[in-house]
């Protein structure tokens, strides 16, 4: 979801982002894992490993880049792309006296000057923020707080925004988010789990760094970080955590409450929301959305005067670290040093790929549009949508198969399916950046200057959304994306040129060696419309059921069974993969494979092990310790090594193909396996 802060803290939050980069019981499933570059013995058999053995040499010889929390398929096609981009950028700079001061190339070549220009920074200091700090420190009452919005300064303590009505699909409607959380999950202050208090630590120092680094002695950073800390303890416990919401089945459903800007005073009367809507020019919203009436009240009976130091430093500490990202080498090291430690990362990236990355997250549209016409071929973009029609072809004769769902729910499935909206390689039509300025430090600019502009940009163009119609040809994300994705509320997948190139995707590979890739992943993103959270959102995008409340139940069930079995699948170091908060991305990741072997089960002398290693090498990585840890708790996602063995042992053609046996380690007994699409 999209979320609307104020110019400041939402243009320079970017850059510092960029910176710094119940059912049966199930048999517990063993998933030896690498926590670091650990090598694969050549006695280990495919039979036991199959990841292992099939990405025995890469395992053996990969290393981690300085800067990187990992690598994996996913790094190296990333790291072709950055040299892409890096062509893009040269070829800009060569023909620059070419470009008019307004156009979008001599945009990107300003920005990109300026995030290198440390000089200049190293020189300002803290100087552009200075204003910032003193209306933070002028703070006297509550309703100085109240009128920070007008001052253009951040107030992380309520998040408003513009995004799709769930229940309207065809219109925005405004949001309200809860407070944001130093440490993410509300769980880590709830339910702290064994590096939490690191963790706490790491960025209590990095906190304690960026105030000193501002002007505070020791001593006041020190209060200050405590102070945050303890309106964040405060706060914490009204907020729904990652374990609570994905074990509830209804999450989604309890997200969503209309409320009128005189209810939400009524609920929060020392909070002032309705100034704060009409401060983020939001108060003509047609319909207002709470996503979590417990936290703000709850927020309001904290929202005191006798708490105002507290919330005072909360905000002040939110906007010095939003920002620490444009300012000088104290900053940038203070940032690298938080890094290293969380993500276990040494060294960083060189500053020039600092700078292409800022400018591909900041003007990445414009950026996307150079990027597609040097990159992305028409031929591409027919290939991709002839392996799309066949999956969606292929998903449909799956669910007329489906032996528990009724005709009735059928039918509705198959009409969702058929609207699904398929978007590849890039848009057909460009965003206008022409009243965006962005002026070099020769032109009397400066990279301040830049994020304001593009905040007030952004900020201006999701408030133009609001109570509009919706533009269904709006591409998802920008084309130079590493990644795919389903829109619940669009009813779209979305494949960029990103992802569209060897690693995912290679027009002189088998079909089968494609199959393994980007067609299973195509097959995942299908998959997400029938997942546990896409499920409830009908073919038009709405959050409606479609359901027969038998069917649902017995949707559930498998759900469920796909829980259960994730909750159980342990690693090596006896920790287990959280099956609640990865269950969709598990259903999608079985609904990929069963549709693209469905595919070759009607192609002629079919090579199935080409298809098998070829999913197998897509998902092979190497992490730090220290990441591996992090996304084991916070992923929507299984550890890469499980989306191989625990996926390709669901399906009976696997056990065939490598002659699987009970006493194997990738076996999985016949009534064990799942599968719902």
């Amino acid at each position: 979801m999209g979320r609307l802060k104020k110019t400041r803290i939402v243009a320079c939050a970017l850059a510092f982002s960029i910176f710094m980069s119940q059912v049966t019981y199930v048999k517990a499933t063993e998933v030896p894992v690498n926590t670091s570059n650990k090598v694969v013995s050549d006695d280990l058999r495919l039979q036991d490993d199959f990841y292992s053995v099939t990405n025995k040499n890469w395992l053996n010889t990969a290393k981690i880049a300085e800067g990187k929390v990992s690598n994996s398929t996913f790094e190296e096609v990333g790291k072709r792309l950055t040299e892409q981009k890096k062509e893009i950028i040269k070829e800009l700079l060569a023909n620059e006296k070419n470009y008019s001061k307004d156009s979008d190339e001599k945009k990107i070549i300003n920005l990109y000057k300026n995030m290198l220009n440390t000089e200049a920074r190293n020189k300002q200091g803290i100087e552009p923020i200075k204003d910032m700090l003193n209306k933070i420190k002028n703070i006297k009452t509550l309703a100085d707080i109240t009128t920070l919005s007008k001052e253009d300064i951040g107030n992380p303590i309520v998040n408003i925004g513009c995004n799709v009505d769930f229940k309207d699909a065809t219109r925005y409607a405004a949001y309200i988010y809860p407070t944001g959380l130093s440490l993410g999950d509300s769980d880590e202050y709830v339910k702290p789990k064994e590096n939490t208090q690191k963790n706490k630590g790491l960025t209590e120092n990095y906190y304690k760094k960026l105030l000193t680094l501002v002007g505070y002695t020791p001593e006041q950073a020190k209060e200050k970080v405590d102070n945050l800390f303890k309106f964040e303890y405060m706060i914490a416990p009204s907020i729904k955590g990652q374990e609570e919401s994905s074990k509830n089945p209804n999450a989604i459903d309890e997200i969503y409450n209309v409320y009128t800007l005189d209810k939400l005073d009524d609920l929060a009367p020392n909070l002032k929301i309705s100034t704060l809507m009409k401060d983020s020019k939001l108060d003509n919203a047609n319909k207002i959305i709470l996503t979590d009436p417990k936290w703000l009240k709850a927020l309001n009976e904290i929202y005191t005067e006798e708490n105002l130091p507290l919330i005072k430093d909360y905000i002040e500490i939110n906007n010095i670290a939003g920002v620490a990202g444009l300012l000088g080498d104290d900053f940038q090291q203070a940032a690298k040093e938080f890094s290293n430690g969380f993500l276990g990362t040494k060294g960083e990236l060189p500053k020039e790929e600092k700078a292409i990355n800022a400018v591909n997250g900041l003007l990445a549209m414009p950026f996307g549009k150079i990027y597609s016409e040097k990159y992305f071929s028409n031929k591409t973009k027919e290939n991709v949508q002839n392996i799309t029609d066949e999956v969606i072809k292929t998903y449909e004769k799956r669910i007329n198969n489906l032996d528990w769902m009724s005709e009735e729910t059928k039918k509705r499935a198959i009409d969702k399916l058929n609207k699904i909206g398929v978007q590849i390689g890039c848009p057909e039509k460009w965003d206008d950046y022409s009243k965006l300025e962005i002026r070099s430090y020769e032109e009397g600019g400066s990279l301040w200057e830049n994020m304001e502009n593009i905040g007030e940009f952004f900020k201006e163009k999701q408030i133009s959304k609001l109570n509009e119609r919706i533009d269904q040809t709006e591409f998802n994300c920008p084309p130079q994306t590493l990644n795919a994705f389903y829109n619940p509320t669009k009813n779209t997948i979305t494949v960029p040129a990103g992802i569209l190139q060897k690693g995912f995707y290679d027009e002189n590979a088998s079909k089968e060696r494609n199959l393994g890739a980007i067609g299973a992943i195509i097959g995942h993103e299908i998959s997400h419309a029938f997942d546990n959270n896409g499920a409830k959102f009908d073919a038009d995008g709405n959050l409606n059921s479609w359901w027969t409340e038998e069917d649902y139940k017995k949707f559930e069930e498998k759900t469920n069974k796909v829980r259960n079995f994730y909750n159980n699948v342990k690693f090596d170091n006896g920790k287990n993969v959280n099956g609640d908060t990865t269950v969709g991305e598990n259903i999608a990741d079985i609904g990929g494979i069963a549709c693209a072997l469905d595919i070759l089960d009607k192609m002629p002398n079919a090579n199935y092990k080409e298809f098998f290693e070829s999913n197998a090498t897509v998902w092979r990585e190497i992490n730090t310790k220290e990441y591996n840890e992090l996304r084991l708790q916070r992923d929507e996602h299984s550890p890469n090594k499980v989306r191989a063995n625990v996926v390709l042992a669901q399906f009976d053609k696997f056990y065939e193909t490598y002659g699987i046996k009970e006493n194997d380690k990738m076996y999985i007994k016949p009534e064990d396996r799942l599968q719902i699409w």
